[in-house]
């Protein structure tokens, strides 16, 4: 019963998580190239991903809601690009967005099964 309540809980937090996201891209968008912009924004969702699921050695293979509730906003954002913005904008920056945080996304949740794994060892 309090996994599952915990799971939610940690469900909301990565959609609050997500949903900032949006902020980090609109200021560094604006001060830099979009590939250094793009990268910043992988790292912090490996960053948060790791913090959601750290401390479980199967977080890459179990944590799939935690994951895609991090990354609905970026989804949402992608699919609204497509529709509003011309072929090549979406090409450009809305696959890369999409990239970018898929990608954070499951290596952070890679990296905490990895220190997990690491900590049960020792």
């Amino acid at each position: 019963m309090w996994e599952g309540r915990t799971k939610v809980r940690k469900m909301l937090i990565a959609f609050c998580l997500g949903i900032f996201s949006f902020v980090l891209y609109i200021f560094l968008g604006q001060s830099m190239p979009f590939f250094a912009a793009a990268a910043l924004v992988a790292v912090y969702f490996l960053i948060c991903q790791f913090l959601l699921s750290r401390g479980r050695m199967d977080a890459y293979r179990k944590d799939w809601p935690i994951m895609l509730a991090l990354d609905v906003p970026v989804f949402v954002s992608v699919i609204l690009i497509a529709l509003v913005e011309k072929r090549a904008v979406f090409l450009s920056q809305g696959l890369g967005e999409l990239l970018s945080a898929c990608a954070g996304t499951y290596a952070g949740a890679v990296v905490a099964s990895l220190a997990a794994r690491r900590k049960a060892v020792q």
